[in-house]
């Protein structure tokens, strides 16, 4: 009989340690507040309508150089005429340094029940149905 009852005994101690344990996992689930999962990823398209250094450098440099050429009202002309195309060009210039003109955004229920929506340039491999962890702005994860 004692054996039966020692054996009894340390199974259900097995059972108990092994359960403490799932519920130590399940306790660090549910504290990450920033945690969800991605239940939408989109590649999008976005237009930057941004005009920086490389419009103004250029509208400089063309009027710069358009003041070279003619008299009088020709070269007025000469000048607004090469301040606009030079500032069409460094327009054109720094949009295509910028890089793409695509991003991703992400819809991702958290456990907090918050849904969250994420945009940022790359996928880091995630698809609908992962685990994340929302942090700054990005996703990473979990």
């Amino acid at each position: 009989m004692n054996l039966r009852h020692s054996l009894i005994a340390m199974l259900v101690g097995t059972a108990v340690i092994g359960s403490g344990s799932a519920l130590a996992r399940d306790r660090d689930y549910d504290r990450c507040g920033n945690c969800g999962t991605v239940v939408d990823v989109e590649q999008v398209r976005h237009r930057d309508d941004h005009v920086g250094a490389g419009t103004a450098i250029g509208a400089i440099a063309g009027g710069v150089l358009g003041s070279t050429i003619g008299k009088g009202d020709g070269r007025t002309a000469a000048t607004v005429g090469g301040a606009v195309a030079g500032g069409a060009i460094g327009h054109q210039v720094e949009k295509n340094n910028r890089g793409s003109d695509s991003a991703w955004r992400f819809r991702v229920d958290m456990d907090n029940g918050r849904e969250v929506t994420v945009m940022q340039n790359d996928n880091p491999d995630v698809r609908n149905g992962d685990r994340v962890r929302v942090s700054n702005g990005r996703l990473q994860r979990f």
